[in-house]
């Protein structure tokens, strides 16, 4: 099954009978399914979001007999992506999302059950949003060729806003890395804590710890694995941070995502600020946007980023040409105008 099929196999069934009938122009750029209760149904692509009919026709308008999410639909599905036990999920589910075996991962919502402060369950789900897993092999190819230098991969952080293409470029590099696809063979260690980046396979020849803490992992994939560079998704926390300067100072690079706009929100985040601050990344990478997923604007140095926090740009930040970005028939490239 390709990534849209393995997020479909999700759905209950009278749903995913419907969903598997969408045109293939369509269901090829789907990058989230989208469920809310007694509402329809709802896709997510780079040209925004399709109402889904009953006859499986999806359209931008909510035009027709469209396809309603029940309670039961909802219900269903969470039993699905749970693998029918909720328990064992139960730590992905407190902090909101949950990791099926194909890739795919479903963020939930609904009412929220704390503990002393703490989130430690979800009831009552009312809206689940499946990410669609999907293989991008050579999208990361020039990127990695501006940050392979000399057998040596910069410490990268690469940012955008949510669907912009980051988690598919970080797993392509990974891929590439440990492959010598794009140059140098490198020993890569991949700390996937949610199981999205290495769910649909792609990374046979990484280590990869498996749902671990993302600090945790870092410092033993250094520790015991020997690794030449260590990829995670969603730098977050200032232990995670910590984790990455010590593996530097062992000679290891690091390649982390964190979620923002532009340089200046990207500065407004306390740890990522603090990690910029303390040499933890050496290059940042600023993606275009959900619009253009897997589109790379920039390649910039931490001390430009550093000495431009109000998002302004010199002449010298120049854009990348050449970028790879996601089309309704694949990655393809994106030159420059003259």
């Amino acid at each position: 099954m390709n990534g849209f099929e393995d997020a479909v196999s999700c759905l209950p069934s009278p749903l995913r009978q419907v969903v598997l009938q969408i045109p293939p122009e369509i269901s090829a750029m789907v990058q989230e399914i989208r469920l809310r209760q007694d509402a329809p149904l709802m896709l997510s692509t780079p040209r925004g979001e399709f109402f889904v009919t009953k006859t499986g026709q999806a359209g931008v308008h909510p035009a027709g007999d469209l396809l309603l999410c029940t309670r039961a639909h909802l219900s269903d599905c969470f039993q699905i992506l749970c693998d029918y036990s909720v328990h064992t999920h139960q730590q992905e589910i407190s902090h909101g999302y949950i990791a099926v075996k194909n890739g795919c991962r479903a963020g939930i919502a609904g009412a929220a059950v704390t503990e002393n402060g703490r989130v430690t369950s979800v009831r009552g789900i009312t809206s689940l949003c499946l990410r669609i897993p999907r293989r991008h092999d050579g999208s990361a190819r020039e990127l990695a060729r501006r940050l392979l230098v000399g057998g040596r991969l910069y410490s990268t952080l690469l940012c955008g806003e949510p669907a912009s293409g980051k988690t598919s470029l970080l797993r392509d590099l990974a891929r590439g890395m440990s492959t010598g696809e794009y140059g140098a063979r490198l020993r890569t260690a991949v700390v996937d804590e949610r199981g999205e980046l290495s769910g649909n396979g792609c990374l046979s020849l990484c280590d990869i710890l498996l749902h671990c803490p993302k600090a945790q992992g870092i410092e033993q994939a250094v520790r015991c694995l020997a690794p030449e560079v260590v990829l995670f998704d969603e730098l977050g926390t200032v232990e995670e941070t910590e984790a990455v300067l010590a593996g530097l100072n062992s000679g290891v690079s690091a390649v982390a995502t964190a979620h923002c706009r532009d340089i200046s929100t990207l500065l407004r985040r306390p740890q990522v600020k603090r990690a910029l601050e303390q040499g933890a990344f050496e290059k940042i990478v600023l993606l275009k946007g959900r619009a253009h997923p897997g589109s790379i604007d920039r390649i910039l140095s931490a001390d430009e980023v550093l000495g431009n926090s109000d998002g302004t740009v010199r002449r010298d930040m120049r854009p990348l040409s050449g970028r790879r970005v996601l089309t309704p028939c694949g990655w393809g490239e994106e030159r420059e105008s003259v």
